[in-house]
């Protein structure tokens, strides 16, 4: 099922960047990207515009979908987004846009594993991390931990776990297996710090504030989908 969900998502995702808006004109996408450029930040914000000339003048969008690449969310570094709005609502003011209303929204994504990497090492250098795998909808990473006080202690710790959602619609990892060679340094507590230091899926502050309803864990990255 994770290899089906992922392989329609590559191809849609692409095929988004690809193929052209339905009569959409080039100044609606313009004032849309730089729009959406002021709300989030990414390297590449794309939106594409399914409606009308007669649609557009009149400030409505049916969908308007945007593409975001190596965009960046509560410190976690997205490869790709792709945010769907239905229904938008818009009004033209000055030289820009503003949107008014929408009738939902639908966000998905990719975090690639350089990138899940990079984030733990910088946020746990408490912790050496030199293994790291996703797949199987499992996250292990396996590091030298080095705890310095009245004596330096070092352990090889090896922790495995999955993305759990809360209630209010955030993800985040809950390792529930451990191995450690020094009982004297708490696995679960580390556990407990990679956690927090691991990409936490959570977009509050994101546009339209969309809450985590999957995540998925293979191919060297995580997928998720939000709503």
């Amino acid at each position: 099922m994770w290899r089906r969900s992922f392989l329609f998502f590559v191809p849609v995702f692409f095929a988004v960047f690809l193929a052209g808006p339905a009569a959409a004109s080039s100044v609606e996408e313009d004032l849309f990207a730089r729009y959406f450029s002021e709300r989030i930040k990414a390297e590449t914000v794309l939106p594409v515009l399914s409606a009308t000339e007669d649609e557009l003048r009149r400030g409505a969008v049916p969908t308007l979908t945007v593409c975001l690449e190596r965009a960046e969310n509560g410190g976690v570094v997205y490869d790709r987004l792709l945010l769907v709005l239905s229904d938008v609502l818009f009004t033209r003011s000055g030289d820009g846009i503003r949107v008014l209303s929408y009738r939902d929204s639908r966000l998905s994504g990719t975090i690639l594993k350089k990138d899940f990497l990079a984030q733990v090492r910088q946020k746990m250098p408490h912790y050496a991390l030199s293994e790291l795998e996703l797949k199987d909808g499992k996250v292990m990473v396996f590091g030298a931990y080095r705890r310095k006080g009245t004596f330096s202690m070092n352990a090889l710790i090896r922790l495995t776990g999955q993305y759990v959602i809360d209630g209010a619609g955030k993800a985040m990892i809950r390792f529930d297996d451990s191995t450690n060679d020094n009982p004297f340094i708490s696995a679960a507590d580390v556990g407990r710090a990679v956690a927090k230091a691991a990409p936490v899926l959570s977009f509050t502050e994101f546009f339209a504030s969309p809450k985590v309803e999957e995540v998925r864990v293979g191919h060297d990255m995580v997928w998720f989908s939000a709503k």
